[in-house]
């Protein structure tokens, strides 16, 4: 049901580590532990599924507020759709990889949003965190996004918001 996480002591007999490389997902076999993160930082999120209903309308590149940047997800990487990455950048400890930041996962007849966002009430403050959130949980719920307009306090591709 988690598609792929970073705890519980996971490496390569846990799953594939999923990756976005030239516009495609790559499930990456290689072997190792399963998530990390560097210190907080603020980083950029890309949106992947421009057309989701949690997603749509966003800016394609937005900040999101200082905060740790989870990298190495392994697991079964089934029925997942990655909606956003972030890159983890070598200069804050990062793989140098573009790390899912939010997908959902479909299980049976369920629905899963999950978000790497958001750690610590500081950053639950990030507008893009709480716009994501909202649309992600109204769609686990229901299916579809009744909150389509895009807030006028929206994070940009090079500045953070908080509310």
């Amino acid at each position: 049901m988690i598609a792929i996480g970073g705890w519980g002591g996971r490496n390569e007999k846990s799953g594939p580590m999923v990756r976005y490389r030239d516009g495609k997902v790559v499930l990456d076999t290689s072997p190792g532990i399963g998530g990390s993160h560097g210190p907080q930082h603020e980083f950029q999120v890309t949106i992947r599924e421009r057309f989701h209903p949690i997603v749509a309308g966003l800016p394609q590149k937005w900040m999101h507020a200082s905060d740790e940047l989870y990298s190495t997800l392994r697991g079964p990487a089934k029925n997942m759709t990655i909606l956003a990455t972030a890159y983890a950048d070598p200069a804050q400890k990062g793989t140098g990889e573009h790390e899912p930041a939010l997908f959902t996962v479909r299980y049976e007849k369920g629905r899963v949003f999950h978000t790497v966002l958001g750690h610590a009430p500081e950053q639950m403050r990030s507008v893009g965190f709480i716009v994501t959130y909202q649309r992600g949980a109204e769609w686990a719920a229901t299916g579809r996004v009744t909150q389509v307009e895009v807030p006028d306090d929206m994070s940009t591709a090079d500045k953070v918001s908080l509310r």
